[in-house]
């Protein structure tokens, strides 16, 4: 065998060697049911996007781009009947209870349940003028006087059943607040959860009747 093909020989081994490896520290891709490797979600450059992926983390229980999708400023909140808050948690504690405590120790919702099933039907699209919403007091979660937040109203179904078939369903209006980074992208800020669940109503005690669940009782579980 002559030098050059030698070298010949030697250079296609190599392509085929490479060819035949992957990169080990690469995310597996997700593959849907119809079995084609499903596309990484496309980054929130617009509100609709991060909408969707929104539905694509819970449906598929992601939690790394659940995570990408919340502001570092998030705040989860619900209401009784009354108007009064009842439950908030900030951005670290929605990440534990979704893909679980990051030392491992505790168990998310998208490890605890096998099925995860999430929808959300808008009903309403609006922006909040930063004009419209100064500082009441310093550190006003709710003032934003130098930006515009997209407000999506909509009803929400939640369905979580684990490996026993036990679970829990949720039907909730709910609304995301959303922002736009300094990097172009959108997150959420706010999740507030309406008081009424399903369409019942309130009892004197502020409190839902018909044994409905909130997402906000689904936590405390």
């Amino acid at each position: 065998m002559n030098y050059a093909r030698h070298i010949a020989c030697c250079l296609a081994l190599l392509a085929l060697v490479a060819a035949g490896c992957s990169n080990p520290f690469a995310p597996k891709p997700r593959t849907p049911p119809d079995g084609e490797p499903q596309l990484p979600a496309p980054a929130a450059t617009t509100p609709e996007i991060l909408i969707d992926n929104l539905s694509r983390a819970f449906n598929d229980r992601d939690k790394d781009l659940y995570e990408t999708l919340l502001d570092e400023d998030f705040w989860f909140t619900e209401k009784n009947c009354l108007g009064e808050d009842i439950y908030f948690n900030g951005r670290e504690e929605e990440l534990s209870f979704m893909g679980g405590s990051r030392d491992g120790s505790k168990q998310g919702f998208f490890e605890r349940f096998r099925t995860f099933e999430y929808e959300f039907t808008p009903i309403l699209r609006t922006v909040e003028l930063g004009r419209d919403y100064p500082e009441a007091v310093p550190d006003d979660p709710d003032g934003h006087p130098a930006e515009d937040w997209v407000v999506f109203r909509g009803r929400t179904h939640m369905l979580m059943v684990d490996e026993n078939s036990d679970g829990f369903r949720v039907d909730q209006v709910m609304n995301y607040k959303l922002r736009q980074g300094s990097d172009g992208l959108w997150r959420i800020i706010r999740w507030i959860d309406d008081p009424l669940a399903g369409g019942t109503e309130c009892g004197s005690s502020g409190k839902l009747v018909a044994g409905q669940v909130s997402w906000a009782e689904a936590k405390g579980r």
